[in-house]
């Protein structure tokens, strides 16, 4: 009783639309739906108590997200999705929620790093492309980041790679250092994760190295990489795996803390795709922090 009276006030399923995208703290969420900072708390408090939120400290800010039991309950998940679409401003919230991640983006996107990501370490990449052995006809780097590394290691052993970015000085970057190495099989295109200007089955390789977690939504994000694969078609994601490394918000603008196996499961199992091979490679010893990293590959269904 105590959960159905928490989810039914029309505020609070708003903060758990909210909060599905990513964590905010009180203060943004205040913003967001124009109320008051002691109403947002109070809210906060009574899905906490039924618990559907989990929070974390960061220095004096407390940041709420929804909590693993939730995440992994797809009855009361799908519930709390219908009744969200009932919400007569459904589409006005969500754009306030894009916006507000847009400017936390766009406050960190001079942060944004490919290599040298936290656990961007060469064991890591190694390990990924190691089980990449074969030549592509079309791969996509998706988030491939300042200077493309990976899109021109993938230029020698595919016959075209799609480079994508959300950053238009990226993709201006990416596609002169096409131009000026003489590589004629990248092409470098600017589009959010979630929503590339690609058509259906187009590419046999899909790459996600270092990205997921800049996604508002990793689902979304993973769902629409699915979308991008011709049958018998490959997925490689490597990503950082869950850590509590809280600065990384701040430092390199990381919306999820890295993400367990469970969860990357739990992300891909309505996909129309298999997990082929999963592996959790441990931090290596250096001067830069490097922590362990998580590396899926993922076949899509013939």
């Amino acid at each position: 009783m105590e959960l159905f009276s928490a989810i039914s006030d029309e505020i609070r399923l708003k903060i758990l639309m909210i909060l599905y995208r990513s964590e905010f703290t009180v203060n943004e969420l205040k913003e967001i739906l124009y109320i008051h900072q002691s109403n947002a708390s109070r809210h906060l408090s009574k899905l906490s108590a039924c618990g559907l939120l989990k929070d974390r400290r960061e220095g004096t800010k407390a940041f709420y997200g929804l909590s693993d039991d939730l995440f992994m309950s797809g009855s009361i998940l799908d519930i709390i999705h219908k009744a969200w679409n009932q919400l007569p401003d459904v589409a006005i919230v969500q754009s306030k929620v894009e916006e507000k991640l847009i400017e936390r983006r766009n406050n960190y996107s001079t942060k944004f790093h490919k290599l040298s990501e936290a656990g961007g370490s060469l064991k890591a990449q190694i390990s990924l492309f190691s089980k990449l052995m074969a030549p592509f006809e079309h791969a996509i780097d998706i988030g491939c980041g300042e200077g493309g590394d990976l899109s021109f290691m993938l230029a020698h052993r595919c016959k075209k790679v799609t480079a994508v970015d959300i950053q238009k000085t990226t993709v201006k970057g990416v596609a002169k250092l096409a131009k000026e190495r003489g590589i004629g099989n990248i092409d470098a295109i600017e589009a959010d994760m979630r929503k590339i200007p690609l058509s259906d089955a187009c590419a046999d390789l899909i790459l996600m190295s270092q990205v997921l977690h800049h996604a508002p939504s990793p689902g979304e994000a993973l769902a629409e990489a699915v979308r991008l694969l011709k049958p018998n078609g490959t997925l490689a994601l490597l990503d950082l795996a869950e850590h509590n490394e809280e600065e990384l918000r701040e430092t390199h603008g990381h919306i999820w803390l890295g993400f367990s196996e469970k969860r990357i499961r739990f992300l891909l199992q309505d996909l129309p795709c298999q997990i082929a091979e999963m592996e959790i490679v441990p931090s290596e010893e250096s001067e830069e922090k490097k922590l362990p990293a998580i590396c899926f590959i993922v076949k899509k269904n013939p």
